[in-house]
């Protein structure tokens, strides 16, 4: 059997899982709540932290070279599997090689050891010597371009492309300098500046190739999937100094998406001063984090106090206690009730694989308990591929 006839196969039966199970159409769901338009099913993900005592969570080793025909048919193969956890699937394929993409543009390395995890750090002035890079050759835009290429030519219109992980400016630059970005906007302003205009050159550059290639019959439209910004390394920088020395570039970004989504990796003082400064903030992410990391987590009520009655979707991600799962999750999903825009995604801190049964089952009864709250009398009449 020829690859592109298991190809066309693989999206046949992926399609029908998208079908078959309307519960858990993460796409649908994100959208909804996007519009603010309640649905019949929450979409929610649930899910546990690996065992690392017992091996899990450890990443494979790398595959040998794929064509870009054998990396689709693998995508297409892998898609459908969160729905035998009741957990979302999106009619919509990402490319690239997840937080590392856009930073393997400027010379650092992605190592496949590690799941493509950014290995290394270049100078502030070997970068800006070298200036902006050509998002059309550098990096891993070729194979991100072999892949678009291949989705577009050998699936049907309704599977969708998003846009690789391009996290934002202060993450890229942190992953590309390493620590300097903490010690140049105080000791080389003027190479600083020079340097996240050249990122966000490259960024919009990058971003307006992405588009043009995929084209707007297949591009995804929710911002979270083309007009995103991650904010994870702004935690380990105070509120002024993102404002002194960060803010100016990202709303540049901002204003050239038109609209923004905005992850702010939990912290408080991120979301805050995110939300507060960027314009065109359309989707934005909380939750509480139990292992928090430095900077803590908003919690939820927080978040929804901030945005007040502007229309932002936020997606919720929450840690639930031990013993304490099913009465967070009622809690969280029962604001459904009184705000369609919200999303969900829990993660159980006490459970292991032998407990993913009792995990499913409870999942189910979540989507009962959803699908009463929100009391719609007719399913939605939501778009499908």
């Amino acid at each position: 059997m020829s690859i592109s006839t298991q190809i066309t196969e693989a999206a046949e039966a992926f399609k029908a899982t998208l079908d078959a199970h309307p519960e858990c159409r993460g796409d649908l769901a994100a959208d909804a709540a996007l519009a603010g338009r309640p649905r019949q099913h929450a979409a929610f993900w649930l899910g546990r932290f690996p065992d690392m005592d017992h091996g899990e969570g450890k990443n494979p080793p790398p595959p040998p070279p794929r064509t870009p025909e054998e990396r689709l048919l693998d995508w297409l193969k892998g898609a459908p599997g969160p729905a035998a956890k009741l957990n979302p699937i999106e009619a919509i394929r990402t490319v690239g090689k997840g937080p590392g993409t856009m930073a393997a543009s400027f010379g650092i390395r992605l190592d496949p050891e590690i799941g493509f995890t950014p290995h290394g750090e270049r100078p502030l002035a070997d970068v800006l010597r070298d200036g902006v890079p050509d998002p059309e050759t550098s990096g891993v835009f070729p194979e991100m371009r072999e892949d678009i290429e291949a989705t577009k030519a050998l699936t049907p219109p309704w599977l969708k492309i998003a846009l690789p992980d391009m996290q934002g400016l202060f993450n890229i630059a942190h992953n590309v300098l390493g620590n300097e970005v903490f010690l140049a906007p105080l000791t080389e302003p003027e190479e600083w500046d020079r340097f996240m205009k050249l990122l966000s050159d490259y960024f919009i550059a990058a971003h307006r190739t992405l588009v043009q290639w995929i084209g707007p019959e297949r591009l995804a439209t929710h911002p979270a999937k083309i007009h995103r910004l991650a904010e994870c390394s702004v935690n380990m920088v105070s509120k002024e100094f993102y404002i002194e020395h960060i803010l100016r570039f990202d709303r540049r970004i901002a204003e050239y998406y038109g609209e923004l989504a905005i992850h702010p990796c939990s912290g408080p003082h991120v979301f805050h001063v995110t939300l507060e400064n960027l314009p065109n903030v359309v989707y934005i992410e909380a939750g509480r984090m139990i292992n928090a990391m430095t900077a803590g987590s908003i919690a939820v009520d927080d978040a929804l106090a901030a945005i007040g009655d502007r229309p932002i979707a936020l997606a919720i991600g929450e840690e639930l206690a031990a013993g304490e799962e099913e009465a967070g999750m009622r809690r969280l999903l029962g604001l459904a009730a009184s705000n369609p825009r919200l999303t969900f995604g829990f993660c159980g801190l006490g459970w292991k694989r032998a407990d993913e049964p009792a995990m499913r089952e409870l999942h189910q009864k979540m989507n009962e308990y959803y699908a009463k709250i929100v009391c719609l009398d007719q399913p939605q009449q939501e778009r499908s591929p």
